[in-house]
């Protein structure tokens, strides 16, 4: 059951990324559900499940939104790996941790994705990309972090009741 709940949490979750915040954001630029949600699991579950949440999560959004594999994924394992220096010092009900550690690991993916595209010889400008597609994503993405802290905090004091 819990399997089956995961899943379809994962499509719910893709389905707010794709379509949902798509309707609500008629800009260029659009917040990063999957990164925040990637980023609050990590620091909630730890290492681990952060690794393999970034792979499948990453791995969706380069196969059905990218056009450049590679783009989504990779960023996201480096920022996990990053945030694990920081998780074991995490206390997990500060809600503005999360939002700041969000907005941090936010500024780190648009950095690499820059990175990544001029590596790959790509036409982008650092602090037009950095200006106009990454900068405006950091509030929405810190109030979606806040939002989805409180539904782990739920989520983490029921998992760990014990009679």
């Amino acid at each position: 059951m819990r399997r089956v709940t995961i899943f379809f949490m994962c499509c719910l979750l893709f389905s707010i990324q794709a379509q949902v915040l798509p309707a609500l954001f008629h800009t260029n630029w659009l917040p990063n559900a999957i990164l925040t949600t990637i980023v609050t699991i990590t620091l909630f579950k730890g290492h681990q499940t952060g690794l393999i949440s970034a792979v499948i999560g990453g791995g969706i959004q380069d196969i059905l939104i990218s056009n450049f594999f590679g783009l989504h994924i990779f960023p996201y394992v480096l920022i996990i790996y990053a945030l694990s220096i920081v998780q074991h010092r995490m206390y997990e009900e500060r809600w503005y941790w999360t939002c700041i550690l969000v907005a941090i690991a936010t500024v780190l993916d648009g950095l690499i994705r820059i990175v990544m595209i001029s590596a790959s010889g790509g036409d982008i400008s650092f602090f037009a990309y950095l200006w106009y597609m990454v900068l405006p994503t950091v509030f929405w993405n810190a109030f979606i972090g806040a939002v989805i802290h409180n539904i782990m905090k739920y989520t983490q004091e029921r998992e760990d009741y014990i009679w």
